[in-house]
């Protein structure tokens, strides 16, 4: 076996018991393309009481020890990139109103004052032509 994968082993399979305390990645995630290039607008992914989000499987160790102290895994968190910046990889937790209003204002038809009401940079959504655009 090559230095490369016994090395990958030592790595991995700590990270894979580490993973398995709350193994589930449960989300609930929009991923909003720019109607002019196609390219992400926002992203928004809600993040169910304990689990990971879904780019946790690309994580190293540090993410997971980083995420894990400094998330309350008994809430829901809000992990969001858009125009006006991110929220980073942990997110903030939010309540189950707030989630409820969230998912609301990214369910078709949208509807801009809702959309405005949970984010200030409107995910990249243009009211006068109801598409999404990325900065």
């Amino acid at each position: 076996m090559s230095r490369f994968w016994s090395t990958f082993k030592l790595i991995h399979n700590p990270l894979k018991d580490k993973r398995n305390k709350k193994d589930e990645i449960k989300s609930t995630c929009r991923d909003l393309k720019c109607s002019k290039c196609g390219n992400t607008a926002a992203k928004i992914e809600i993040v169910e009481p304990n689990a990971y989000p879904k780019d946790a499987v690309n994580w190293n160790i540090k993410d997971y020890e980083l995420y894990e102290k400094y998330r309350d895994f008994s809430l829901n968190y809000l992990l969001y990139t858009g125009p006006g910046g991110s929220n980073g990889y942990i997110g903030d937790p939010i309540d189950l109103n707030r989630k409820k209003a969230i998912i609301d204002a990214f369910t078709k038809p949208y509807n801009s004052i809702k959309i405005r009401q949970q984010f200030y940079d409107m995910a990249g959504f243009c009211a006068m032509c109801n598409k999404f655009y990325c900065s």
